[in-house]
Formats: C-alpha cells, structure tokens, sequence
C-alpha cells in the first residue's frame, strides 16, 4: 500500500554508439563568438575562415550547449532525458548528436578536451549579451 505513490526512476536508455566513440568521456567547448540573428537562430564569426556560420537546431543546440563543462555522454543523456516517455528517446539521438559534434569539430568551431574548460565571456555570451554588459 505505501508503495503506490513511489516514484520509478526514469529508464537510462543505453546508447551503444555513444559507448564506444572516443567522444564519451570529452569536455567539448566553443571556440567563435556568436550572436543571435533571428527567429531564434544564432550566427557565428567563424574564427578559421572569413565567415559567418548560420546552423539548423541540431548544430545550433549542440554548439550553444558547448561550454566545456559537461562532457559529451553528460549532454547525450540530458538531451534524452527531455524527451517525455509517450514520444521516447530516439534509438538514434547518439548518433545524431555525434555525427554534429564531429562535424563542429572537423570545421573547427568546437574542440573536445579531456578536461573541462572555462570560456572566456566573449566565447561564451553573445555578442548582444556583451554589449550591454
């Protein structure tokens, strides 16, 4: 009878290609400025090339969320711990959120880290954020 107003821990999904990338267990922080643009939508001045960078969600997400304090595993399962148990985790949100990051990572606008990193305020906040500061 006491047992009826239990909670059950929410169910971990396993994600088998989260657990073998070599990403895992990596800090992952952001290395442009950046600026919202519009709609939601930010731009990036790319530091590596003379160019500003617009993404769709999923790049979008993954790069404000890159603030090197949470390694890539830690995002992958907030990120699944968002979604409601009637529409559940996608079997390949791993996937997805890694084929991202290395993307990210490949043009250089994100870097992995075996530890965590503190970004300076004017990689961190927006470009609106610091101007009025």
């Amino acid at each position: 009878m006491f047992g009826l107003f239990k909670k059950k821990k929410p169910e971990r999904p396993v994600f088998e290609n989260l657990n073998q990338s070599e990403y895992k267990d990596k800090y992952f922080y952001r290395t442009s400025p950046w600026d919202w643009f519009q709609d939601g939508m930010i731009h990036i001045f790319n530091i590596n090339a003379p160019r500003v960078v617009t993404m769709d969600p999923w790049p979008q997400l993954v790069y404000l969320e890159s603030t090197g304090q949470q390694t890539v595993s830690e995002f992958i399962y907030a990120t699944a711990a968002l979604y409601s148990k009637k529409e559940g985790v996608p079997s390949d949100l791993d996937i997805n959120i890694l084929d991202t990051l290395s993307s990210l990572v490949k043009d250089g606008l994100v870097i992995l880290s075996s530890e965590k990193k503190q970004l300076e305020d004017a990689i961190l906040l927006s470009k609106s954020e610091l101007k009025s500061n």
